[in-house]
């Protein structure tokens, strides 16, 4: 429920939280960044549309705001201690989402939400979450018809869960029993597919699509990728909350925002990563990469006949145009012809910077005569593609040579040499032109 999912709707283009707000795109913002006209709803609809979202978002708004002032006057609340630590918990977790690593959001106030719910009562859950609502105009920027939509679309689904778990059997404040497993799932459940209707309803609006439509592909298919983790952490919290009281609101927290710093942590490593085994100038893998790479499939192919084709490339001219155009020219022209490479090898191949001028292409699961084909395909690409510098044509050539493993050698590694040398044959040949290591006497 609310902001724990953020979604590319494949429907509108538009980035979607499901708290009832819109928010663009990356390539929408490529096209010009998106700023709402005015304070008063963020939305990209104009006209009547935006209209009806407002009356909308305004329909919500004065349904739950109402229910939500009402609850907080007649339902007992918290006492103060933990009535702050809920509001500050709360603030602090609808403003820190953890990212998972497949870029799905989980937010740790939904945890803390409904923990709060079920012990100490829907005033204390109303303290979580509604000040960071109402915030949300100020820190995130929402319109002011957003934000008092979302305060009373999460009262409305907070007071639909307490009404049901009390049906059910629910005391609050009670330690959880066998029947409590039940009971809290319910609640959850409630809560989230009440809180899928409302924002199915300005989605449905947003893309001027049927309701049904929205509300299937919000539900099935959106929340798929978090929906179990979320539900798991939910229904922990608000159990292990009735039997240690708020310093599992703590805990809680901790062990939720703990996975936004380790998902940090991750994200920091794999770009790291990246760079380490990237070639900063072509942007295609460098051999530190291909070295690695190359262990890991010959390990997975342990026991298959398995085939690799090594196309050893090396750039003809580049030196004449260091020389008569500058480095900076030389640097642009191997970028482009990084770029003809990788669009000429399939997915499966790897293609990587070698040093200088020379590229080394690996081809798994490919015998010489393919790679001989692919090789040749590459050549007429770089005939029929020229560097081009300032609408002048540079023609640049490419020595190639193709060996294969385990034909051209033991291991691997002495396929690659077998490869080099058999470029350097190519190259002593007068250049743009292919050998194969069986050539080689």
């Amino acid at each position: 429920m609310g902001q724990e999912v953020s979604q590319i709707s494949n429907l509108t283009g538009d980035r979607l939280t499901l708290n009832g707000t819109i928010e663009g795109t990356e390539q929408a913002q490529r096209s010009g960044p998106y700023k709402p006209s005015n304070r008063l709803i963020k939305t990209r609809l104009k006209g009547r549309d935006a209209l009806r979202q407002a009356l909308y978002f305004l329909a919500f708004a004065a349904l739950g705001l109402p229910l939500c002032f009402e609850l907080l006057a007649t339902k007992p609340l918290p006492e103060p201690k933990t009535a702050v630590l809920l509001t500050v918990l709360g603030l602090i977790s609808y403003h820190l989402p953890v990212t998972m690593p497949s870029n799905v959001r989980f937010n740790p106030g939904f945890p803390l939400l409904m923990s709060a719910l079920y012990y100490h009562g829907i005033s204390a859950a109303l303290l979580v979450v509604i000040p960071s609502m109402l915030l949300f105009f100020f820190t995130k920027k929402h319109g002011l018809l957003n934000c008092l939509c979302n305060a009373g679309q999460f009262t409305i689904c907070l007071y639909a869960a307490d009404m049901i778990g009390r049906y059910v059997g629910w005391q609050q404040g009670v330690p959880a029993n066998n029947k409590a497993v039940f009971i809290v799932c319910l609640m959850y459940f409630t809560a989230d597919v009440l809180n899928i209707l409302i924002v199915s309803g300005s989605v449905a609006m947003e893309a001027k699509r049927p309701f049904w439509e929205c509300f299937t592909r919000n539900f099935f298919f959106e929340r798929r990728a978090i929906i179990a983790q979320r539900t798991f952490v939910t229904v922990v919290a608000m159990l292990l909350t009735s039997y240690m009281g708020d310093i599992a609101f703590c805990i809680v927290f901790i062990g939720v925002i703990s996975l936004r710093v380790q998902n940090l942590f991750q994200k920091e490593l794999a770009v790291r990563t990246e760079e380490a085994e990237t070639d900063p100038l072509t942007n295609v893998y460098n051999m530190r990469y291909l070295r690695r790479w190359l262990k890991h499939e010959l390990k997975s192919a342990s026991g298959t006949q398995a085939h690799y084709a090594f196309i050893f490339a090396d750039v003809d001219g580049l030196k004449a145009v260091n020389d008569k155009y500058g480095h900076e020219t030389g640097n642009s022209l191997l970028i482009h012809v990084a770029d003809l490479l990788v669009s000429n090898v399939r997915s499966q191949d790897r293609v990587a910077r070698y040093g200088g001028d020379e590229f080394l292409i690996a081809c798994p699961n490919t015998n010489l005569s393919q790679a001989m084909s692919m090789a040749n395909r590459i050549l007429n690409t770089i005939t029929e593609k020229p560097f081009m510098l300032n609408d002048m044509e540079i023609p640049i050539g490419m020595s190639m040579g193709i060996a294969s493993w385990p034909d051209h050698g033991e291991t691997v590694f002495d396929a690659i040499r077998m490869a080099d040398k058999a470029m350097y044959l190519a190259k002593k040949s007068g250049g743009s032109r292919i050998r194969s290591a069986a050539s080689i006497s």
